[in-house]
């Protein structure tokens, strides 16, 4: 049992590095912004912000809701749904929930035998608060809870719960350049509980590694963003990203992601298409190579703002 639970945590892993920890589902992004910029943490306004850098809260007006479909290659899924409000100017919440799954798992005995499908999936929910302090700077912080169910034929389910907290912050330089920061994982680990034979179980502990981030964005032209983030996890690396709306109909994007890390950097491209010309409604699409060299990544989006 304890050789199959390893094999389906694996299998939700979506990067190299992400292999050495659990919960690692969380690192696939939420979204299709961010995921198409590939370096966020200084330019996120809008309601995927409880995941990247929840100071971007402030920075949001009116109400926006977001909904995501990512299908990677291996069965691999991942969904996820947003909602931020900022009614003041001043102040924005947000709250998230990502859902990761692995289909087509066959269980079988030593000797092939099918003895029917496993199932694995995990979630995480997040609600986070942004203020600004003072005219130029404004501060986040959320509160991450996640879970994992592995169930398996002729057992109980191996199940995990955890949570952690993420603080972010984001500065205004210009009104052309921004500075952001942000904290992940403080205090997260994943607590597991796995079955054993006479009714029994057992529980082990994971802690989820704290990640940096440290990053720029910059306008030098009307509609065109420039960013740059570096990262500090288990090893450093460094994203790059641009932003350009070509008219009020559409957005291209694009990033170099990974920069320096042992599995090589990775390439990120992305659009936002707005049929009315306006931010009411926006269709979003992100590609991005797979870590997992198995394919690429697809995901598709819907934002609505009012």
């Amino acid at each position: 049992m304890k050789s199959l639970c390893t094999l389906l945590l694996c299998s939700l892993v979506t990067t190299a590095q992400a292999a050495d920890f659990a919960a690692a589902f969380l690192e696939t992004g939420l979204g299709t912004r961010g995921l198409g910029m590939g370096a966020f943490v200084a330019t996120v306004d809008d309601a995927s912000a409880p995941y990247w850098n929840p100071a971007g809260l402030a920075r949001l007006r009116g109400s926006t809701v977001q909904s995501s479909l990512q299908s990677l290659s291996q069965g691999r899924l991942q969904n996820s749904a947003s909602f931020a409000l900022n009614p003041r100017g001043d102040m924005g919440f947000g709250i998230a929930w990502s859902h990761a799954s692995v289909d087509g798992i066959e269980g079988r005995t030593s000797n092939g035998q099918f003895t029917g499908p496993i199932e694995d999936g995990a979630n995480a929910f997040i609600v986070a608060v942004g203020r600004t302090v003072g005219p130029r700077l404004s501060v986040g912080l959320a509160m991450k809870i996640f879970n994992q169910k592995i169930d398996t034929p002729f057992s109980s389910a191996a199940t995990a719960n955890g949570s952690g907290f993420d603080f972010g912050a984001q500065f205004r330089v210009s009104e052309r350049t921004w500075l952001g920061a942000g904290v992940r994982n403080l205090g997260a680990k994943l607590d597991w509980k796995v079955p054993r034979a006479n009714q029994q179980s057992s529980a082990t502990e994971d802690q989820l590694p704290r990640v940096l981030l440290l990053g720029a964005s910059h306008q030098p032209l009307t509609g065109l963003t420039f960013a740059a983030e570096f990262r500090s996890d288990n090893g450093h690396s460094a994203n790059l990203g641009a932003e350009w709306a070509l008219s009020p109909l559409l957005t291209l994007r694009g990033g170099l992601n990974r920069l320096g890390a042992e599995n090589g950097s990775l390439l990120s491209a992305g659009l936002t298409l707005r049929p009315m010309r306006i931010k009411t409604l926006q269709f979003h699409y992100a590609y991005l190579a797979d870590p997992l060299e198995a394919g690429g990544r697809t995901t598709i989006g819907l934002a609505l703002a009012f």
